[in-house]
């Protein structure tokens, strides 16, 4: 009977929340900010994920094994202490757990959970893994819909519908394209036994989209190149196997690079000659050459203080820095601000234009600093901690340390971006970790 009412809440979680993940990945910060039941969308699944969290504190080990889940035991224990931390950051600074906003701010602990319950439902995935390929196969075009959608083909009604049924609509990111990017293709490479049609997929679909996320935001191409660079390297002794296949693909990769460059950057084929099509003048109109060189290489300390020639850059750089100058003299740097009111930075009245043109932007554009400004240094090592022991708890499993393949891309575009401190990006980014540990593979490649 046990047993029975546990594999029926995994059951139910396992299709609710694939429901969940393909809308977060179709429609982005529209889907969730659907309105139901007088919430948004988004509020329920941290909502919800913040209740799986806290039941999570009474889990003892004979449960944990109940759960399949006893190879993060160590991982869960740290959970644990980030989830007792956020609780004594609210008995310290007085917070009212009735309000909705300090489960919002701390949203970035909540999704943690998700790797550990998508992994639960091993043995449902185990029974419905047939379905899952179709389900992979038919993912696969979600990052051409991404590139038509952001170049000019959005479907009206699907606008209209947003419009009125979410509380905003919005174009599709450039981090949130880059995740989608990352999880087609290692979704297509471990539902596949033959590497070489995952391989032609990657050599089609990352070159297409580099244009425009090159044009849409910096750290997601970025994040996007190392990926491509780690697929590279991961395949390298295939490729040396392969020579004529990896030409084929090398072919295909700069063409359709080619292509979509001169598409992004608005050359008329049909209208330009052969001879004022110029490759290389394309990609710096769509990078803006000038900044960004300022974005890389223009960095220059004054009073102590790490600025840059960049309006960007140094907008975030400034937030940053301020929220360690100001934590430090708070004596706070260890606990953070918690997650009562807005960051206080960032209603400095000193240095206005921080809360953006709406009036509405609250977040620091950076996993790191965000971690530091509501639950201190000690957090942002424990939420470390938890990371790197996913990576070891793979290398251990599975003797490879293939994961960083996509935890770095992410990591890294997460660095400079807001994208952790939303919801539907941490929901994909960790439901979809805990996929790749119940359906690796050894010796893919």
């Amino acid at each position: 009977m046990k047993f029975k009412f546990i594999h029926t809440i995994k059951y139910s979680y396992f299709w609710f929340s694939l429901l969940l993940f393909i809308g977060s990945t179709t429609f982005d910060r529209s889907f969730v900010g659907l309105n139901l039941f007088g919430y948004r969308l988004g509020e329920l699944i941290v909502g919800g994920f913040a209740i799986v969290s806290i039941l999570l504190l009474f889990l003892n080990k004979k449960i944990i094994k109940d759960f399949g889940l006893d190879i993060f035991n160590f991982e869960i224990y740290i959970l644990k202490i980030i989830i007792f931390s956020f609780f004594i950051s609210i008995y310290f600074f007085n917070t009212s757990l009735f309000s909705t906003y300090p489960f919002k701010s701390s949203s970035y602990i909540w999704f943690l959970t998700s790797i550990f319950v998508i992994y639960s439902c091993k043995d449902i995935f185990e029974n419905y893994e047939k379905y899952i390929k179709i389900f992979a196969i038919g993912y696969l075009f979600m990052p051409f819909a991404h590139y038509f959608f952001l170049t000019g083909y959005y479907p009206d009604f699907i606008m209209y519908f947003f419009i009125e049924n979410s509380d905003k609509f919005n174009y599709t990111k450039g981090s949130d394209i880059m995740l989608t990017l990352l999880m087609a293709n290692l979704l297509f490479i471990q539902t596949q036994k033959n590497i070489k049609l995952p391989l032609v997929y990657f050599s089609i679909s990352v070159p297409l989209l580099l244009p425009l996320l090159l044009e849409m935001s910096r750290g997601s191409f970025i994040a996007a190149v190392i990926f491509f660079v780690f697929v590279i390297f991961n395949n390298f002794s295939f490729f040396l196997r392969n020579k004529i296949f990896f030409t084929t693909i090398l072919i295909i990769s700069s063409v359709i690079f080619t292509i979509s460059t001169l598409r992004i950057s608005g050359v008329d084929l049909y209208q330009d000659s052969y001879f004022e099509i110029n490759i290389s003048d394309n990609i710096q109109k769509i990078a803006k050459k000038e900044d960004t060189r300022k974005a890389f290489f223009s960095f220059y300390i004054e009073n102590g203080r790490v600025l840059s020639l960049d309006n960007t850059t140094n907008w975030r750089l400034d937030i940053w820095q301020d929220v360690i100058d100001d934590l430090k003299l708070k004596n706070q740097l260890l606990v953070g601000y918690g997650y009562s009111e807005i960051i206080p930075v960032m209603l400095d009245p000193t240095a206005p234009g921080r809360l953006g043109r709406d009036g509405l932007n609250e977040h620091v554009h950076s996993y790191v600093f965000n971690i530091v400004a509501r639950g201190g240094l000690l957090q942002l090592l424990l939420i470390a901690l938890f990371h790197f022991r996913l990576v070891y708890i793979w290398f251990k499993k599975n003797n490879d340390l293939s994961l960083l393949i996509f935890i770095l891309p992410v990591v890294f575009n997460s660095l400079t971006d807001m994208n952790m401190e939303g919801v539907q990006f941490p929901f994909m980014y960790f439901y979809f970790l805990g996929y790749m540990f119940l359906s690796h593979k050894k010796n893919k490649t």
